[in-house]
């Protein structure tokens, strides 16, 4: 009886003392430096203090694309190369060799910088061009001209044995198909008389002095191939004489330069069989330079611009230059 009475007591001490304090923290424990234990306050891990400005990741580097480009008619090498030049000290960066079945370049992770591209090769025209990249435009596609560099050159003198100088020679392709038409390459000779017309295409060429429809030579007929892409000839043609067309503006706006380049001058030969007319373009001084003008009365002629086409009647002396002063006004 008495030990029954004991355990009840031992129990009920236990139960009072184990009792949960609802004012004890529920936080975690840890122990600090004097082995105390205290509470670990919970909150949300935020990271090291950021900067008030946002970091731009800005790109460094960049790429140039593009492809060579060329007419159906190009007679293409077995290679062709694309070199990457650095600007400022003309270093060769990279090359890309292309053939007309890959055409396609790509430099690609450039540092930011000028750069040049340049298409080089066997028996074609060196091509070249800038290109820059930039964080504003990084990426950039450009494409290269193939041009051959075959050509027609030679040389064209007066009756006298002087060289004509400041005369064009005029190359008309001959498209086999009818009805094709190929507009015409010009080239103008030198103080010696020579004259070089570049570029052109495989083919029959028809070459000779002066306008397309009043030459001043016979026609030189000329075969350009693969095989034989250069070809020379000489033409020679009568004395003749100059002239110089002054144009003056009346009430000139501030800008010369740019009105004179839309203007152009006409020469026409007056009861002349068969016809003769050339025209020519105005410098940007306002002048109008014939060289090559057979001896006679002209009617020279201003056009183009907004302004007034306005005639002035002149003769041409044999080895003399004639200066002619034209007033024009605007419309």
């Amino acid at each position: 009886m008495l030990l029954l009475l004991f355990v009840s007591v031992i129990a009920y001490v236990l139960s009072s003392k184990i009792a949960v304090d609802d004012n004890l923290p529920t936080s975690p424990i840890s122990a600090n430096g004097d082995n105390k234990i205290e509470g670990i306050q919970p909150g949300i891990y935020q990271g090291p203090s950021m900067p008030d400005e946002p970091i731009l990741r800005v790109p460094t580097h960049g790429s140039i694309r593009g492809r060579i480009t060329s007419e159906q008619w190009a007679m293409w090498p077995s290679e062709v190369v694309v070199e990457l030049l650095l600007k400022r000290n003309n270093s060769v960066v990279a090359t890309f060799a292309g053939r007309r079945e890959e055409n396609k370049f790509a430099f690609e992770n450039l540092k930011f910088d000028n750069y040049r591209l340049r298409l080089v090769g066997e028996r074609i025209l060196p091509f070249g061009i800038d290109a820059s990249i930039n964080a504003d435009q990084p990426n950039i596609i450009q494409n290269l001209a193939l041009r051959n560099a075959a050509s027609i050159t030679g040389y064209v003198y007066d009756t006298a044995g002087n060289p004509a100088s400041n005369v064009q020679v005029v190359s008309r392709f001959q498209h086999p198909l009818a009805g094709f038409y190929v507009a015409p390459q010009i080239a103008m000779t030198n103080k010696d008389g020579h004259f070089s017309i570049e570029g052109v295409r495989p083919g029959q060429h028809n070459v000779f002095v002066g306008a397309e429809h009043s030459p001043l030579s016979k026609v030189e007929i000329i075969n350009i191939s693969e095989n034989a892409p250069q070809a020379f000839t000489q033409f020679t043609i009568n004395q003749f004489g100059t002239a110089s067309v002054f144009i003056n503006v009346v009430k000139p706006p501030s800008s010369l330069d740019k009105e004179y380049k839309k203007m152009r001058v006409s020469a026409e030969r007056l009861n002349s069989e068969p016809k003769f007319i050339l025209s020519v373009g105005v410098n940007e001084n306002g002048v109008a330079q014939f060289n090559a003008l057979p001896p006679g009365r002209f009617a020279f002629t201003v056009y183009g611009g907004g302004y007034n086409r306005t005639h002035y009647t002149a003769t041409v002396i044999t080895s003399k230059n004639s200066d002619i002063k034209i007033d024009i006004s605007k419309r």
